[in-house]
């Protein structure tokens, strides 16, 4: 399961949902250190339970701190009413240690980082790539992709937990649908 979470937040973080339905806007603040640029999902909407494809790009204006990186997700689920997705088993609305994941991920996120002799923290300033990165969406079962099916918008913000300052925001909206 940690490793479906993480490949969610890369994919959320480093992607731009730009095609279809979903949307992808920079939601960071005027002095950010972050920017996310374009790029897309693969299938728009998203099938549940099925694989995705993804393709961003997030440039990195300021180097990032070695430590103390907080990626906190704020999802909420818009059908039948606007619903905040609470935190459960490190899936929704949670908060991750982002150094913690580059080095448990080593293998995944690396090959992302512009020299991948260079991964990890601190982050250095550059553009990150994701072109076609392939993530699987396991089934869970008959009730869960019920239950999932719908549509989303949230905020991914990466925060200097030292400083509390937020470094950048991407906010975003999906569809689920079921797999035909």
């Amino acid at each position: 399961m940690a490793s479906i979470i993480f490949f969610l937040c890369v994919a959320l973080l480093s992607s731009a949902f730009a095609q279809g339905g979903s949307t992808f806007s920079d939601c960071g603040g005027a002095d950010k250190s972050i920017a996310f640029k374009d790029g897309s999902v693969k299938p728009d909407p998203v099938q549940y339970p099925g694989n995705l494809s993804l393709s961003g790009v997030m440039k990195v204006l300021k180097g990032l701190p070695a430590s103390d990186l907080e990626l906190k997700f704020d999802f909420f689920k818009l059908d039948p009413t606007r619903t905040k997705i609470p935190c459960l088993y490190d899936f929704g609305s949670c908060s991750y240690d982002a150094c913690e994941m580059i080095e448990t991920h080593r293998s995944e996120i690396c090959p992302l980082f512009p020299d991948p002799d260079e991964c990890g923290c601190p982050v250095e300033a550059g553009l990150y790539n994701v072109k076609d990165a392939q993530l699987a969406l396991p089934d869970l079962g008959e009730a869960f992709a019920e239950l999932l099916q719908g549509h989303y918008e949230g905020n991914i913000t990466l925060i200097d937990k030292d400083s509390n300052t937020e470094l950048g925001c991407c906010a975003i909206s999906f569809e689920v649908v079921p797999s035909s």
